[in-house]
């Protein structure tokens, strides 16, 4: 196993049957490898595959073909069922999507809770956890509220708190900026860089200007991924 290595994908190929006679292929023959400690980003226009392959990489979906690795062993071999695939996913990776995802009845500090109920982490402990993360991302005076007292940047910030709860070794990112003003963005982005150095983050974007800032830079197009230069 190379300890460089965090995500492998190996001639992954991805479709959706549409009807009878219409098969839809997202993902031809995808190789790609995102190292460890590492802000990789994954370009590409609307509709050219990129949250497929997030959520492949993310154990949300499977591959028709091809395998995803992590830290060398294949999903396959790591969980055999839906509840084991959901249990690595609590524990071992943090999602943070365009859309946010809180659930609405449930105040902010209980959203970032979830993840560590889930993984079974006592509950002082959890707390402390989740209280230091919102304090960190300054929502400190908002741990009480619920999402819908909270603007774009606050939702999102919360995101990241509950992505980051169980301390996951792969933060995967939906667009993350796409619905947050410039200066919410770059304080979001400037948080990346700080995790990247002890986290693989994978973050699919549209947004060519990012690239400067990640450590590594893939393309999709078309289904067929492509390292940039």
């Amino acid at each position: 196993m190379n300890n460089d290595v965090m995500i492998e994908l190996k001639n992954i190929c991805k479709g959706y049957t549409l009807s009878r006679n219409r098969h839809l292929e997202i993902l031809h023959n995808v190789n790609a490898v995102f190292p460890r400690h590492a802000w990789n980003i994954l370009l590409g226009a609307s509709g050219s595959g990129k949250t497929t392959l997030l959520n492949l990489i993310g154990a949300l979906e499977t591959p028709d073909s091809g395998t995803v690795e992590f830290k060398g062993k294949p999903y396959s071999e790591l969980f055999s069922s839906a509840a084991a695939a959901a249990d690595f996913r609590n524990r071992k990776i943090g999602f943070i999507f365009q859309n946010y995802q809180l659930l609405p009845e449930f105040t902010i500090l209980e959203n970032v809770l979830i993840p560590a109920k889930l993984a079974g982490t006592p509950a002082k402990a959890a707390r402390h956890r989740a209280l230091e993360l919102l304090e960190k991302l300054g929502l400190a005076d908002r741990l009480h509220h619920r999402s819908m007292e909270l603007s774009g940047g606050e939702q999102q910030r919360t995101a990241v708190a509950r992505a980051l709860i169980n301390d996951p070794e792969l933060i995967l990112a939906d667009e993350p900026t796409g619905n947050l003003d410039s200066q919410t963005g770059e304080r979001l982005l400037e948080l990346f860089r700080e995790l990247a150095a002890d986290h693989t983050i994978i973050m699919i974007t549209h947004n060519e200007a990012l690239t400067a800032r990640a450590d590594k830079v893939l393309y999709l197009t078309d289904g067929i991924l492509k390292e940039m230069a």
